[in-house]
């Protein structure tokens, strides 16, 4: 199975409001500069650069009007005694792409700026792959909605591809997870499957690429 595409998150200032989402800056001016390239915005008085300056380059700018290019985690640039400055700060990564393909239509958290997106699997090693993404709805979205040949549906947000199967794991609530059939090539049953159930889960039931794993201290 082909994993995800890493995107890369950039660096931020402290005026950000938040490293996860599209961030905006704190302008106090009412007039809006120029914009362009990778989206760089600027105050009344000026326009910013199109595409992000060199950090040291000669500007001409208020230093309380910031220059911001890229939506997720942006780059942020200031005008600082006559030179470009660009602040850098810690801008934590989002979560990494599931390991199990998500069902089309199926949330995902933070848009695409809070989720690693897009995110390519394979239905079989060496087959032609697919792409879901994490869209401005919070949600997954396929370019193959279908599940693949073989695959199952494991719970109500992933598929399990042919030569997994679907382990269940009920304590408070349940969880959901893909994993090697670990009985192959003997059919399923928990004598084989035990293992995937983990510290503190029993192998209740397992069969048709199923297996259910309870939490006895739980009860």
């Amino acid at each position: 199975m082909l994993f995800p595409i890493h995107r890369a998150f950039l660096l931020v200032l402290p005026v950000l409001v938040a490293c996860s989402g599209k961030v905006d800056v704190d302008q106090t001016s009412t007039g809006t500069g120029g914009t362009g390239g990778q989206g760089g915005t600027g105050g009344s008085d000026s326009a910013c650069p199109a595409e992000p300056p060199v950090d040291g380059a000669p500007c001409d700018m208020p230093p309380d009007e910031p220059c911001s290019y890229g939506e997720c985690c942006p780059r942020i640039f200031t005008c600082e005694a006559g030179s470009w400055v660009e602040t850098l700060a810690g801008c934590a990564p989002p979560p990494a792409c599931p390991q199990s393909p998500p069902l089309d239509g199926t949330a995902c958290v933070g848009g695409p700026c809070g989720q690693t997106s897009p995110c390519t699997y394979a239905c079989e090693q060496g087959g032609a792959s697919f792409t879901v993404t994490c869209g401005d709805d919070n949600r997954w979205h396929s370019d193959m909605p279908a599940l693949c040949n073989g695959a199952i549906t494991c719970g109500d947000k992933i598929q399990c591809l042919e030569g997994y199967v679907c382990v269940v794991k009920q304590a408070f609530g349940a969880e959901y997870e893909c994993v090697l059939d670990p009985c192959v090539p003997d059919p399923l049953s928990c004598a084989c499957a035990e293992s995937v159930c983990g510290d503190g889960f029993a192998c209740i039931q397992a069969s048709d690429k199923n297996v259910l794993c309870e939490c006895p201290a739980c009860k």
